[in-house]
Protein backbone atom coordinates (compact mmCIF):
# COMPACT_ATOMS: atom_id res chain seq x y z
CA UNK A 1 0.00 0.00 0.00
CA UNK A 2 2.87 2.30 0.96
CA UNK A 3 4.84 1.51 -2.39
CA UNK A 4 1.73 2.07 -4.51
CA UNK A 5 1.37 5.59 -2.89
CA UNK A 6 5.00 6.13 -3.12
CA UNK A 7 4.69 5.71 -7.00
CA UNK A 8 1.50 7.74 -7.61
CA UNK A 9 3.57 10.75 -5.84
CA UNK A 10 6.47 10.41 -8.12
CA UNK A 11 4.16 9.85 -11.06
CA UNK A 12 2.28 13.16 -9.96
CA UNK A 13 5.77 15.11 -9.88
CA UNK A 14 7.02 13.66 -12.61
CA UNK A 15 3.93 15.13 -14.47
CA UNK A 16 4.05 18.47 -12.92
CA UNK A 17 7.50 18.41 -13.65
CA UNK A 18 6.74 17.79 -17.05
CA UNK A 19 3.83 20.02 -17.39
CA UNK A 20 6.20 22.92 -16.57
CA UNK A 21 8.68 21.92 -19.51
CA UNK A 22 5.78 21.67 -21.60
CA UNK A 23 4.02 25.14 -20.41
CA UNK A 24 7.57 26.85 -20.41
CA UNK A 25 8.24 25.86 -23.89
CA UNK A 26 5.00 26.80 -25.17
CA UNK A 27 5.15 30.35 -23.36
CA UNK A 28 8.63 30.44 -25.68
CA UNK A 29 6.91 29.83 -28.74
CA UNK A 30 3.98 32.03 -27.92
CA UNK A 31 6.41 34.89 -27.48
CA UNK A 32 8.15 33.83 -31.03
CA UNK A 33 4.79 34.22 -32.85
CA UNK A 34 3.76 37.39 -30.90
CA UNK A 35 6.74 39.94 -29.77
CA UNK A 36 3.88 42.14 -28.18
CA UNK A 37 3.36 40.37 -25.64
CA UNK A 38 6.91 40.73 -24.48
CA UNK A 39 6.99 43.99 -24.59
CA UNK A 40 3.29 44.16 -22.53
CA UNK A 41 5.45 42.37 -19.82
CA UNK A 42 2.31 39.86 -18.67
CA UNK A 43 4.13 37.40 -16.32
CA UNK A 44 3.80 33.53 -17.60
CA UNK A 45 0.32 31.64 -16.62
CA UNK A 46 2.03 28.46 -17.59
CA UNK A 47 1.50 29.34 -21.29
CA UNK A 48 -2.25 29.24 -20.71
CA UNK A 49 -2.48 33.16 -21.20
CA UNK A 50 -4.91 33.07 -24.23
CA UNK A 51 -7.37 30.67 -22.30
CA UNK A 52 -7.16 33.33 -19.92
CA UNK A 53 -8.04 36.12 -21.46
CA UNK A 54 -11.13 33.79 -22.70
CA UNK A 55 -11.94 33.78 -19.96
CA UNK A 56 -11.36 37.27 -18.96
CA UNK A 57 -13.48 38.47 -22.00
CA UNK A 58 -16.58 36.15 -21.30
CA UNK A 59 -16.08 38.02 -17.11
CA UNK A 60 -15.80 41.40 -19.11
CA UNK A 61 -18.69 41.17 -21.65
CA UNK A 62 -21.03 40.07 -18.68
CA UNK A 63 -19.70 42.83 -16.19
CA UNK A 64 -20.58 45.48 -18.60
CA UNK A 65 -23.64 44.08 -19.29
CA UNK A 66 -24.63 44.28 -15.58
CA UNK A 67 -23.84 47.45 -14.92
CA UNK A 68 -25.41 49.10 -18.32
CA UNK A 69 -23.63 52.01 -19.13
CA UNK A 70 -20.18 53.00 -18.87
CA UNK A 71 -20.00 56.15 -16.13
CA UNK A 72 -17.42 58.16 -14.37
CA UNK A 73 -17.67 56.02 -11.32
CA UNK A 74 -17.06 52.29 -13.37
CA UNK A 75 -14.75 53.44 -15.80
CA UNK A 76 -11.49 52.93 -14.44
CA UNK A 77 -13.00 48.55 -13.78
CA UNK A 78 -13.56 48.67 -17.19
CA UNK A 79 -10.34 49.60 -18.21
CA UNK A 80 -8.49 47.50 -15.46
CA UNK A 81 -10.47 44.59 -17.08
CA UNK A 82 -9.48 45.38 -20.67
CA UNK A 83 -5.92 46.06 -19.73
CA UNK A 84 -5.73 42.84 -18.06
CA UNK A 85 -7.22 40.80 -21.29
CA UNK A 86 -4.87 42.86 -23.50
CA UNK A 87 -1.81 41.70 -21.32
CA UNK A 88 -2.73 38.03 -21.23
CA UNK A 89 -3.57 38.32 -25.23
CA UNK A 90 -2.18 41.25 -26.84
CA UNK A 91 -3.55 40.32 -30.50
CA UNK A 92 -6.99 40.10 -29.54
CA UNK A 93 -8.53 42.19 -31.80
CA UNK A 94 -11.96 42.34 -30.37
CA UNK A 95 -10.90 43.76 -27.60
CA UNK A 96 -9.44 46.38 -29.36
CA UNK A 97 -12.19 47.04 -31.26
CA UNK A 98 -15.30 46.41 -29.16
CA UNK A 99 -13.83 47.01 -25.91
CA UNK A 100 -11.99 50.45 -26.27
CA UNK A 101 -14.76 51.75 -27.78
CA UNK A 102 -16.91 51.55 -25.00
CA UNK A 103 -14.51 53.72 -22.36
CA UNK A 104 -13.42 55.87 -25.35
CA UNK A 105 -15.56 58.52 -24.40
CA UNK A 106 -15.43 58.49 -20.36
CA UNK A 107 -11.45 57.44 -20.58
CA UNK A 108 -10.14 58.91 -24.14
CA UNK A 109 -6.42 58.95 -22.99
CA UNK A 110 -6.59 55.50 -21.27
CA UNK A 111 -8.41 53.85 -24.43
CA UNK A 112 -5.80 55.17 -26.55
CA UNK A 113 -3.03 54.32 -24.73
CA UNK A 114 -4.32 50.72 -25.83
CA UNK A 115 -5.04 51.13 -29.16
CA UNK A 116 -1.68 52.38 -29.03
CA UNK A 117 -0.79 48.61 -28.61
CA UNK A 118 -2.62 47.31 -31.11
CA UNK A 119 -1.24 49.73 -33.49
CA UNK A 120 2.63 48.83 -32.72
CA UNK A 121 1.71 45.03 -32.48
CA UNK A 122 2.97 43.52 -35.74
CA UNK A 123 0.95 40.21 -35.16
CA UNK A 124 -2.23 43.39 -36.02
CA UNK A 125 -0.75 45.01 -38.95
CA UNK A 126 -3.02 43.71 -40.83
CA UNK A 127 -5.95 45.31 -39.03
CA UNK A 128 -7.15 48.66 -40.26
CA UNK A 129 -10.01 49.13 -37.76
CA UNK A 130 -7.59 49.46 -34.75
CA UNK A 131 -5.89 52.75 -35.76
CA UNK A 132 -9.41 54.24 -37.51
CA UNK A 133 -10.90 53.73 -34.07
CA UNK A 134 -7.71 55.67 -32.50
CA UNK A 135 -7.88 58.26 -35.08
CA UNK A 136 -11.22 58.56 -34.33
CA UNK A 137 -11.23 58.47 -30.65
CA UNK A 138 -8.14 61.40 -30.55
CA UNK A 139 -9.71 63.66 -33.10
CA UNK A 140 -13.34 63.22 -31.77
CA UNK A 141 -12.64 63.08 -27.49
CA UNK A 142 -10.00 64.34 -26.87
CA UNK A 143 -9.74 67.96 -25.37
CA UNK A 144 -8.28 71.14 -27.44
CA UNK A 145 -6.17 71.58 -24.46
CA UNK A 146 -4.90 68.15 -24.30
CA UNK A 147 -4.39 67.14 -27.24
CA UNK A 148 -0.56 68.34 -27.77
CA UNK A 149 0.45 66.54 -24.59
CA UNK A 150 -1.80 63.23 -25.76
CA UNK A 151 -0.12 63.41 -29.45
CA UNK A 152 3.30 63.89 -27.95
CA UNK A 153 2.47 60.87 -25.23
CA UNK A 154 1.10 58.74 -28.73
CA UNK A 155 3.93 59.84 -31.14
CA UNK A 156 1.70 60.45 -33.70
CA UNK A 157 -1.49 62.39 -34.35
CA UNK A 158 -5.12 61.92 -35.58
CA UNK A 159 -3.53 62.40 -39.42
CA UNK A 160 -1.02 59.75 -38.65
CA UNK A 161 -3.37 57.22 -37.43
CA UNK A 162 -5.56 57.24 -39.95
CA UNK A 163 -3.36 56.92 -42.72
CA UNK A 164 -1.96 54.04 -41.17
CA UNK A 165 -5.39 52.96 -41.29
CA UNK A 166 -6.04 53.45 -44.91
CA UNK A 167 -2.62 52.06 -45.87
CA UNK A 168 -3.72 48.72 -43.59
CA UNK A 169 -7.28 47.93 -45.84
CA UNK A 170 -6.77 44.92 -47.96
CA UNK A 171 -7.76 46.63 -50.94
CA UNK A 172 -9.52 49.87 -51.15
CA UNK A 173 -10.46 51.53 -48.23
CA UNK A 174 -13.85 52.40 -46.74
CA UNK A 175 -14.98 56.22 -47.92
CA UNK A 176 -15.12 57.34 -43.85
CA UNK A 177 -11.45 56.57 -43.72
CA UNK A 178 -10.39 58.57 -46.54
CA UNK A 179 -13.03 61.25 -45.10
CA UNK A 180 -11.60 61.54 -41.76
CA UNK A 181 -7.70 61.60 -43.21
CA UNK A 182 -8.32 64.51 -45.05
CA UNK A 183 -10.48 66.06 -42.35
CA UNK A 184 -7.30 65.68 -40.14
CA UNK A 185 -5.21 67.45 -42.99
CA UNK A 186 -7.77 70.17 -42.96
CA UNK A 187 -7.70 70.60 -39.30
CA UNK A 188 -3.51 71.06 -39.29
CA UNK A 189 -3.79 73.70 -41.91
CA UNK A 190 -4.28 76.71 -39.16
CA UNK A 191 -5.45 79.69 -40.27
CA UNK A 192 -3.80 80.37 -43.70
CA UNK A 193 -3.39 78.39 -46.53
CA UNK A 194 -0.62 78.77 -49.10
CA UNK A 195 -1.08 76.97 -52.32
CA UNK A 196 1.96 74.93 -53.62
CA UNK A 197 4.32 77.25 -55.51
CA UNK A 198 2.16 80.15 -54.76
CA UNK A 199 3.73 83.17 -52.50
CA UNK A 200 0.53 84.59 -51.25
CA UNK A 201 -1.14 83.31 -48.05
CA UNK A 202 -5.09 82.55 -47.90
CA UNK A 203 -7.39 83.05 -45.08
CA UNK A 204 -9.23 79.93 -44.65
CA UNK A 205 -12.38 80.77 -43.92
CA UNK A 206 -14.04 77.91 -42.08
CA UNK A 207 -13.87 74.11 -41.67
CA UNK A 208 -15.13 73.57 -45.29
CA UNK A 209 -12.76 75.99 -46.74
CA UNK A 210 -9.96 74.02 -45.24
CA UNK A 211 -11.09 71.12 -46.28
CA UNK A 212 -10.86 72.15 -50.11
CA UNK A 213 -7.27 73.86 -49.46
CA UNK A 214 -6.39 69.63 -48.16
CA UNK A 215 -7.77 68.10 -51.41
CA UNK A 216 -6.07 71.04 -53.61
CA UNK A 217 -2.93 69.99 -52.02
CA UNK A 218 -3.65 66.14 -52.43
CA UNK A 219 -3.88 67.29 -55.86
CA UNK A 220 -0.60 69.43 -55.89
CA UNK A 221 1.45 66.29 -54.11
CA UNK A 222 3.36 65.47 -57.37
CA UNK A 223 2.27 61.65 -56.76
CA UNK A 224 3.92 60.12 -59.51
CA UNK A 225 2.53 56.50 -59.29
CA UNK A 226 4.79 53.22 -59.01
CA UNK A 227 5.46 50.70 -56.52
CA UNK A 228 3.70 51.08 -52.91
CA UNK A 229 6.33 51.76 -50.34
CA UNK A 230 5.83 52.27 -46.47
CA UNK A 231 6.78 56.30 -46.61
CA UNK A 232 4.88 57.21 -49.65
CA UNK A 233 2.89 60.60 -49.78
CA UNK A 234 -0.65 59.40 -48.57
CA UNK A 235 -1.90 60.94 -51.71
CA UNK A 236 -1.50 58.12 -53.75
CA UNK A 237 -3.62 56.17 -51.42
CA UNK A 238 -6.49 58.73 -51.32
CA UNK A 239 -6.57 59.12 -55.49
CA UNK A 240 -6.25 55.44 -56.17
CA UNK A 241 -9.40 55.19 -53.24
CA UNK A 242 -11.27 58.07 -54.30
CA UNK A 243 -12.76 57.47 -58.01
CA UNK A 244 -15.06 60.08 -57.85
CA UNK A 245 -12.62 62.53 -56.12
CA UNK A 246 -13.37 65.65 -58.49
CA UNK A 247 -16.91 65.19 -58.61
CA UNK A 248 -16.51 65.70 -54.19
CA UNK A 249 -14.18 68.46 -54.29
CA UNK A 250 -16.31 70.53 -57.02
CA UNK A 251 -19.40 70.00 -55.27
CA UNK A 252 -17.54 71.62 -52.26
CA UNK A 253 -15.94 74.40 -54.22
CA UNK A 254 -19.69 75.04 -56.07
CA UNK A 255 -21.21 75.22 -52.04
CA UNK A 256 -18.40 77.87 -51.33
CA UNK A 257 -18.84 79.67 -54.30
CA UNK A 258 -22.16 80.02 -53.53
CA UNK A 259 -22.31 80.57 -50.02
CA UNK A 260 -19.43 83.44 -50.49
CA UNK A 261 -19.55 85.15 -53.42
CA UNK A 262 -17.61 87.72 -53.05
CA UNK A 263 -15.00 86.80 -50.63
CA UNK A 264 -11.36 87.33 -52.48
CA UNK A 265 -9.86 84.29 -49.93
CA UNK A 266 -12.41 81.81 -51.49
CA UNK A 267 -12.31 83.23 -55.19
CA UNK A 268 -7.94 82.39 -54.78
CA UNK A 269 -9.08 79.62 -54.05
CA UNK A 270 -10.83 78.43 -56.68
CA UNK A 271 -8.23 79.99 -58.97
CA UNK A 272 -6.17 77.59 -57.13
CA UNK A 273 -8.51 74.76 -58.15
CA UNK A 274 -8.69 75.67 -61.69
CA UNK A 275 -4.97 74.88 -61.70
CA UNK A 276 -4.58 71.80 -59.95
CA UNK A 277 -7.73 68.97 -60.22
CA UNK A 278 -9.27 71.11 -62.78
CA UNK A 279 -6.51 71.68 -65.01
CA UNK A 280 -6.90 70.42 -68.29
CA UNK A 281 -10.78 69.24 -68.06
CA UNK A 282 -14.03 71.88 -69.19
CA UNK A 283 -15.55 72.72 -66.53
CA UNK A 284 -18.87 75.54 -66.33
CA UNK A 285 -17.76 79.14 -65.38
CA UNK A 286 -20.42 79.33 -62.86
CA UNK A 287 -20.70 76.13 -60.81
CA UNK A 288 -17.80 74.47 -61.84
CA UNK A 289 -19.40 71.30 -62.74
CA UNK A 290 -17.04 69.10 -65.29
CA UNK A 291 -18.67 68.81 -68.64
CA UNK A 292 -18.75 66.10 -71.60
CA UNK A 293 -17.65 67.02 -75.29
CA UNK A 294 -20.31 68.09 -77.32
CA UNK A 295 -22.24 69.92 -74.37
CA UNK A 296 -24.18 73.28 -74.62
CA UNK A 297 -25.49 73.69 -71.65
CA UNK A 298 -24.27 72.92 -68.10
CA UNK A 299 -26.21 69.91 -66.98
CA UNK A 300 -25.86 70.89 -63.14
CA UNK A 301 -26.96 74.74 -63.37
CA UNK A 302 -28.18 75.31 -67.00
CA UNK A 303 -25.37 77.77 -67.62
CA UNK A 304 -24.13 77.97 -71.32
CA UNK A 305 -21.06 76.38 -71.96
CA UNK A 306 -18.02 76.53 -74.50
CA UNK A 307 -18.55 73.97 -76.66
CA UNK A 308 -15.53 71.55 -77.29
CA UNK A 309 -15.05 67.44 -79.40
CA UNK A 310 -17.96 68.73 -82.10
CA UNK A 311 -17.83 68.42 -85.54
CA UNK A 312 -18.19 72.67 -86.57
CA UNK A 313 -20.03 71.62 -89.57
CA UNK A 314 -22.69 69.38 -88.34
CA UNK A 315 -22.35 69.33 -84.14
CA UNK A 316 -22.09 65.64 -83.52
CA UNK A 317 -19.73 64.85 -81.38
CA UNK A 318 -15.92 63.21 -83.19
CA UNK A 319 -14.78 60.16 -81.76
CA UNK A 320 -11.67 60.42 -84.25
CA UNK A 321 -9.58 62.99 -86.22
CA UNK A 322 -12.51 62.83 -89.11
CA UNK A 323 -16.40 63.57 -88.29
CA UNK A 324 -17.83 59.80 -87.92
CA UNK A 325 -21.76 61.74 -89.29
CA UNK A 326 -20.30 64.38 -92.47
CA UNK A 327 -16.08 63.41 -92.48
CA UNK A 328 -15.13 67.16 -91.27
CA UNK A 329 -11.71 67.24 -89.81
CA UNK A 330 -12.27 70.63 -88.09
CA UNK A 331 -13.38 70.51 -84.30
CA UNK A 332 -13.81 72.96 -82.32
CA UNK A 333 -10.92 73.83 -79.44
CA UNK A 334 -11.05 73.27 -76.12
CA UNK A 335 -11.92 76.57 -74.09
Amino acid sequence: MKKSLVVHILVMVIAAAAGSFIASTLLMDQNKLSSARIKVGQKSACGFNKFIADVQWMLFINYCGSVGSIKKDNVNEVYTRLASIIRNDPDFEKAYEVGTLMISIEASEKALELLKIGCDNPRLSANWKIPFLAGFTLSRNVNAKDLPAVTKKLKTDAEGFFEMAAKRSPSTPERYVISYLMRAKAAKLGKTWKAKGSKDAIQIVNDKHALLCAWINEANSGYRGGRVEDDMASYSIVQSSTKDMTRKVLSLASFLKEEHPDDPNIAKTLNELKTSILKGQNFCGKCLTVYAAGDKYCSSCGEKVVVYGACDKCGVVKKGAYCSECGDPKTEKKQ
